[in-house]
């Protein structure tokens, strides 16, 4: 009898405030599927830097897009306990849209000088000087917001049935909770704003109960480096590999000295990575950099580029 093979492992380089972090992290509990975090992304030749970053095995995947994709292929039986419907992708995008409403209704207390100028490139706004004037508004689109999962994403919620398709958790629900999930729970909102109670919204908040309430940052357990380091560079490759398209708009080749970039901030270039190209196809970017890492991004949002070394 030939041995069962050994799942990859899975590694959240990222911290639990980040809301697009708590996404990763609501599929992999969803899914049962065992991860370990590691909040600082260091000593890995990785010099791109915007959370969620997660690896399976020795590939390493940027954005919730990619990594998605890559745990429904690699993980596939255990995903399967999921429902999957011709709808995600719609519900994928109400979710990014609901990112940028949560920006600017993030309390100014949050807002340090320091936050600003670490983050002020990448989301504009805030740097606005009417910020504070402007998060009453951002308050009521998000809960317009919420009006839509109650009154049509849960219409038909109930106890027993708790989620978008009913009785069992789904890849609409995942796509679709993060940032509700975010807002009532991680920020308070649920219980320190009025209009966000369980009273105002009873499905979202039955709903957003079914996930974990991710726990404070000092006291989530973490793997140290040297032992991550192990994990990802001992590992194999978990991915499949899409091939290079040689009708990709781009007209890069496979095997091309490349830089990849987000094309959706202000200053992409401090988070460009170089490596060769190895895959490009119509959801992803893949690039192999030189310790042998191979890192998958998605094409919405990021842009790839010839090196000229």
């Amino acid at each position: 009898m030939g041995s069962v093979a050994q799942a990859p492992p899975v590694i959240t380089w990222d911290y639990q405030f980040a809301p697009n972090a708590q996404k990763s992290r609501n599929l992999l509990h969803a899914a049962n599927i065992p991860y370990q975090p590691r909040p600082i992304l260091q000593n890995l030749g990785i010099t791109y830097r915007r959370v969620p970053v997660n690896s399976i095995g020795k590939d390493v995947f940027i954005d919730n897009r990619a990594f998605i994709d890559a745990v429904e292929e690699i993980f596939s039986e255990k995903m399967s306990a999921l429902v999957q419907t011709k709808h995600d992708h719609a519900y994928e995008a109400y979710g990014y849209r609901n990112f940028w409403i949560i920006l600017a209704s993030l309390p100014v207390v949050f807002l340090t000088p320091e936050l600003i100028k670490e983050r002020h490139d990448l989301f504009p706004v805030f740097g606005k000087d009417n910020y504070k004037a402007l998060r009453p508004s951002a308050m009521a689109e998000l809960k317009s917001f919420l009006a839509m999962i109650e009154n049509d994403f849960l219409a038909e919620s109930t106890n027993q049935e708790p989620y978008i398709n009913g009785s069992k958790c789904g890849i609409a629900d995942i796509h679709a909770v993060w940032i509700p999930k975010f807002a009532l729970q991680t920020l308070k909102y649920g219980t320190e704003e009025p209009g966000f109670s369980k009273t105002d919204f009873p499905k979202v908040h039955r709903w957003i109960e079914q996930f974990p309430e991710h726990v404070p940052e000092k006291e989530a357990p973490k793997v140290d480096e040297e032992a991550a380091r192990q994990l990802i560079f001992e590992s194999q490759y978990a991915a499949q590999e899409v091939g290079v398209d040689e009708n990709d708009p781009t007209g890069l080749k496979k095997g091309q000295r490349v830089y990849v970039q987000t094309s959706d901030d202000n200053a992409p270039e401090n988070a460009q990575q170089h490596g060769t190209l190895i895959g490009l196809a119509p959801r992803r970017i893949v690039i192999e950099l030189e310790n042998g890492l191979r890192m998958h991004f998605p094409r919405v949002g990021y842009a790839v580029l010839a090196a000229h070394e």
